[in-house]
This record gives structure tokens, C-alpha cells and sequence, in this order.
């Protein structure tokens, strides 16, 4: 009967309700980031719809683990019995940058939640985190200004007891920070992400290359006396393995993207991204990676692009980690000169 009543708290707790069955689990949060810290601290709220049964084995509760990549840190929330759980705690991680400005602390990073259904009581071993500096008394969401204890290092329930209902991953990004709770503090919203199905821990994309792929804007369009058709292509995304992410960061240097345009094997164009430093994901503006050039229909065949990934190393030495050719006989050239004008977008690996 307890339990009954303490899931009917847990509902009525949520907003908005949510009356579909057979919609996906998700999980909310909300951030706060001081501009003066660099402190990012993220409250993880609570979670609707997870599973309430793995075959005939009923979960003995649910918990998050939080991870910021490409940070060290991670931290996971105490188990919670409910299947619409609600946690309200909230864990700071420290950004860093060598920037002046506070919005590229978040280049290059994001956020990992990860929900596991515990089936079995394990006994919780959480340990507070100290710290000796003035960012202990961070405020936290819900009592402002006060110190907070309540931070845990991630700890592990065993394997076998563990079930993996899925993971979110969300972007980093200036922009989200949209209210303010004083000159210093900028604030989320409430922020509700579905849980997408996962085999275990965290997964990148489908087939992933060793080398890591981008994403790739790819348009072509048609001049009027066809001598100066123009080949657009963008690059929007990065990602890579957490194992490729690893060997990256021993180069010990920043990495871009280089985007390269020739005509008879002569260079017609070339541009390069701004650089970034080693990560899993990274969302690239357009207008920083995108390379414009300017063909002749006649030599259309003859016309290759070349994106390139390379570091820069600490000692200046420039280290090509990966290449994607687009030729005439590239699928995705084939399909913009079929469809002019007409941008088409793929993920493509790194050779």
C-alpha cells in the first residue's frame, strides 16, 4: 500500500501528465552555469515511463548516471523504486576552456544521461565529494545560495544486477542558457529528452569508422551558361569513439577539419573549420566549415572534394587522422548532379 501511495505522489509531481501508455521513457533535467566559476551544474529531475518488468524479474528501483564528455567527472543519482521515478538531485561539473568567453566553455561537449533498472537491493556505497575551493558553495536549483553535500561520486551496483534502459545525449550550447538568476548565473528551462534504446553504457552512431565520421551537407547548382556551376558542401558534425576520442588526446594537440576542391587534380578551393580540441561529438556552424566552389559543367567529371581530419600537435606538426573522398563515382555526387539544387545530407566515416 506504501508504494502505491508513494507512485501516486510520483505522478502528480510531473508536468504535464502523460496519459499515452506507449510513449517512450524519458528523462528531465535543467542546468545552471556561473560565468565567474565555470561551474556547470546539472538536476537531474525524474523519469516517466520506464520499465516496469525485465521478463519476470520486477526492477528494484531505477538510477542516472551524468556525464559531461569530454570531462573526467561523472556522478550517478541514489536508486529510486518508483518506474516514474522522480530524483531531484543535481551534480556540478567544472568546464574548461582557455577562452575569455564563456561560450566556448561548451564547445565540444555534451551531456550523457544513462538509466539502469537495478533488480536486485545492492547496497549503495556513495561517497560525499570535497572540495577545498569557494565553488562548494555553488547555490543549487532548489535552495539558493545554500552549501549542498549532496554531490556523489559515481559508484557501480554490480554488472549482473544492472539493466541498461537507455541513454540521452544533448548538445552543449550557449543558447539554451536562456533566463538569468542574477548577472553571474544563467539558467535552463526544464528540459524533457526521450531515452532512446542502448546495448549497454554509451553508444555512438551505427557502424561508426575507427577514424570517426562527420556529417556532410553536399549541393549543386546549375549557372545559366553552365561554366560556372557552384559545388557547396558543409560540415555539420563530428563523432568518434570514446577509444578514438582517447588516441586523439595523446596527439596532445587541437584537430580541424579541412575541406579541399579540385579540378584536373589543380586546387580550385580550400577552407578549414576552427579548431577543436579531442571529443566524442562536436557541432560545427555551418559557416565555419563550409566550402563553396565554383566548376565547369564540362569538367564536372573530373572535379573531386576532399575532407580531411587533422591535428596540429604541440609541436606543430600536422598528423592527417582520417579522409573522406568525393569523386564522380561517389554515390552522393552522383545523387546532387541528378537533383540540382536540392541539398543532400549523409554521415559519412573517416577512411
Amino acid at each position: 500500500m506504501e508504494q502505491k501511495l508513494s507512485t501516486l505522489k510520483s505522478l502528480f509531481k510531473l508536468n504535464p501528465p502523460i496519459t499515452n501508455e506507449s510513449s517512450e521513457p524519458q528523462i528531465g533535467f535543467k542546468m545552471t552555469f556561473s560565468k565567474s566559476s565555470k561551474q556547470l551544474k546539472i538536476k537531474v529531475i525524474s523519469a516517466r515511463q520506464l520499465p516496469v518488468n525485465y521478463g519476470t524479474i520486477r526492477p528494484h528501483g531505477y538510477l542516472v548516471k551524468v556525464t559531461v564528455f569530454p570531462e573526467k567527472e561523472k556522478y550517478e543519482t541514489s536508486v529510486v523504486k518508483e518506474s516514474w521515478p522522480t530524483f531531484n538531485e543535481e551534480f556540478p561539473f567544472t568546464l574548461h576552456s582557455s577562452s575569455k568567453y564563456y561560450a566556448d566553455y561548451f564547445k565540444g561537449k555534451f551531456i550523457s544521461f544513462t538509466v539502469y533498472a537495478v533488480l536486485e537491493n545492492t547496497t549503495e556505497s556513495v561517497g560525499k565529494r570535497h572540495t577545498g575551493s569557494k565553488l562548494k558553495r555553488f547555490f543549487s536549483f532548489s535552495e539558493f545560495g545554500e552549501n549542498t553535500n549532496r554531490f556523489r561520486r559515481s559508484f557501480r551496483h554490480s554488472l549482473n544486477s544492472r539493466r541498461t534502459v537507455g541513454a540521452v545525449t544533448y548538445n552543449l550550447d550557449s543558447k539554451i542558457f536562456t533566463q538569468k538568476l542574477g548577472d553571474d548565473i544563467l539558467c535552463t528551462p526544464d528540459i524533457w529528452r526521450g531515452i532512446k534504446e542502448i546495448t549497454s553504457g554509451i553508444q555512438t552512431e551505427p557502424r561508426e569508422g575507427k577514424n570517426g565520421s562527420v556529417e556532410v551537407t553536399l549541393s549543386y547548382a546549375i549557372s545559366e551558361d553552365r561554366k560556372n556551376d557552384v559545388v557547396e558542401i558543409s560540415v555539420t558534425k563530428f563523432r568518434c569513439s570514446l577509444q578514438t576520442m582517447q588516441q586523439h588526446e595523446k596527439l596532445g594537440g587541437q584537430l580541424y577539419i579541412k575541406i579541399t576542391a579540385f579540378e584536373h587534380d589543380d586546387l580550385i578551393q580550400k577552407m578549414k573549420s576552427d579548431k577543436f580540441d579531442p571529443t566524442i561529438s562536436l557541432k560545427l556552424e555551418a559557416n565555419t566549415a563550409t566550402l563553396r566552389a565554383t566548376v565547369n559543367n564540362y569538367n564536372l567529371e573530373q572535379v573531386k572534394i576532399l575532407v580531411r581530419l587533422i591535428c596540429r600537435n604541440i609541436l606543430g606538426k600536422k598528423i592527417v587522422l582520417g579522409k573522406i573522398e568525393i569523386d564522380s563515382n561517389s554515390d552522393l555526387w552522383k545523387e546532387i548532379v541528378k537533383t540540382p539544387s536540392i541539398p543532400i545530407t549523409r554521415m559519412i566515416n573517416f577512411e
